[in-house]
């Protein structure tokens, strides 16, 4: 049996913003890389943590990112949000947040009267930045 599409539909997760290695992301990237080279000694791999695809913990756009996510949403009314919150919403947004946000430690949503507001957390060497923020299901992007 095929799969039902919901409608309207969800668009794909944009492609995030990739921004230039600052200097303590090329150290970062140099010492992995030299510890992989000593402990594995050409004989396997590591995965680190996102270092140029989407915004630094210190600099996040945040109005760019409601634009993108407005824009993805601009179909939908808050009743259509919240019925298919469980379904796809909820992931959609929560993809687009973890491929846009370098470092991200915690996202929190909130189901509003009319949008959803969305707290965020992120970490970098030098500290904790919070950022927080409304977007508006319907509101056309201009």
């Amino acid at each position: 049996m095929a799969d039902v599409v919901a409608f309207p539909p969800l668009p794909p997760v944009p492609d995030p913003p990739t921004e230039t290695e600052d200097a303590r992301q090329a150290s970062f990237r140099q010492i992995a890389a030299g510890l992989v080279e000593q402990l594995l000694q050409g004989s396997g791999g590591i995965a680190t943590a996102n270092l140029v695809t989407g915004y630094r913990a210190s600099a996040v756009d945040v109005g760019h990112l409601q634009e993108v996510i407005e824009r993805g949403l601009e179909r939908f009314d808050m009743e259509q949000v919240r019925r298919r919150w469980d379904d796809d919403v909820f992931a959609w947004l929560r993809q687009i947040l973890l491929a846009w946000i370098q470092r991200c430690k915690f996202i929190h949503f909130e189901l509003e009267e009319n949008g959803i507001r969305i707290q965020l957390q992120t970490q970098d060497d030098r500290g904790y930045y919070h950022y927080e923020f409304d977007v508006f299901p319907g509101r056309i992007s201009g």
